[in-house]
């Protein structure tokens, strides 16, 4: 025997005890959500502009783990730029371009590393410019691929008319705008849908947002979406392609090559400032010191200058970041 099960009266007891103490922790918790707004609410110490300070930031959805990436690789640099009054540096983070490009207009943010493509929106939105781009993970460029089932009847970009296609998130250059700007120069119309169960028109491609690279290879694999897109380099990366997935896949298109990643300073950072730090990150690489933050900043190896070819390259993404931002808006 598990034991006789508690009486009538004493299952009341446990209710209205659980209930009390429900009714008694809702002011609590109505003020802690109050005092959380106010602290969200004020402006952060990265918002006031210091002449001894310098600002890095970046576009995300993850604040907590960037943060950390991009903190530890100011607390070297710092010190690099003390001949040139910096005595501190600061983080601030932006949920999307809008905002960011607000930081930059307004001098809040000096320094920003960011995806080509939102490099591009930036330098579009707040006359940012693009000083130096950064080599991660020892490649400087990559791709995005358009992936299927081998079994969906589906063998070209024009038979995903009427289908879903997963993407990662609006700030990703690999898994959102490149995929999106090669079906539009196919002249596929492009819509977002809300959720996998949603359909596009039957002249229309739907896109979904997955959030990660895995969540859209799974959802391709078990057929919560058509198609789905992300870099060669994630297609490589059994962490985000599981190698018994890529087995059931076909690859049926793919992008033009971008730069990986790339520093932008704010437009009016006086050019002494811009030369030093870019003199800074060009060597920072010979600095034994810096081997932790550089890998802990997206597992960076060097930075190198923007040269010709990646400001081409930059030029045609941002020529065609418009034309999909009005059709995604129409």
């Amino acid at each position: 025997m598990l034991g006789s099960a508690p009486s009538p009266t004493r299952i009341h007891a446990m209710n209205e005890s659980h209930g009390w103490r429900a009714l008694r922790a809702r002011p609590l918790l109505r003020w802690l959500l109050a005092v959380l707004a106010a602290i969200i609410a004020m402006p952060s110490t990265a918002d006031i502009q210091h002449p001894d300070r310098i600002v890095i930031g970046r576009i995300t959805d993850n604040p907590r783990v960037d943060y950390v990436r991009l903190k530890r690789l100011l607390d070297v640099v710092v010190p690099k730029l003390s001949g040139h009054g910096i005595r501190e540096g600061a983080v601030l983070l932006a949920r999307d371009p809008q905002q960011m490009a607000g930081y930059l207009r307004r001098g809040r943010v000096d320094w920003v590393t960011e995806t080509p493509a939102m490099a591009a929106e930036l330098e579009n939105r707040s006359g940012a410019h693009a000083f130096l781009r950064a080599l991660r993970e020892d490649r400087n460029v990559y791709r995005s691929l358009v992936f299927v089932r081998r079994d969906s009847g589906i063998r070209s970009l024009a038979d995903l008319r009427g289908k879903r296609l997963a993407l990662q998130t609006r700030s990703s250059t690999s898994a959102f705008y490149l995929p999106l700007i090669t079906l539009l120069g196919a002249g596929l119309p492009l819509t977002e849908l809300g959720k996998p169960d949603d359909y596009p028109a039957a002249n229309e491609v739907g896109f979904l947002l997955a959030r990660s690279e895995l969540n859209i290879a799974i959802w391709v694999h078990k057929g919560l979406a058509d198609a789905g897109a992300f870099s060669n380099l994630d297609w490589d990366n059994p962490r985000r392609m599981p190698p018994s997935f890529r087995e059931d896949f076909r690859v049926i298109a793919e992008s033009d090559s971008v730069p990986r990643a790339i520093e932008l300073v704010r437009g009016d950072l006086p050019p002494v400032l811009t030369d030093a730090l870019r003199d800074v990150l060009l060597v920072i690489d010979r600095d034994p010191t810096a081997g932790e933050a550089m890998r802990g900043y997206f597992d960076t190896a060097r930075f190198e200058a923007i040269d010709a070819q990646t400001r081409r390259a930059l030029s045609a993404l941002n020529a065609r970041i418009l034309p999909l931002r009005r059709e995604l808006e129409r």
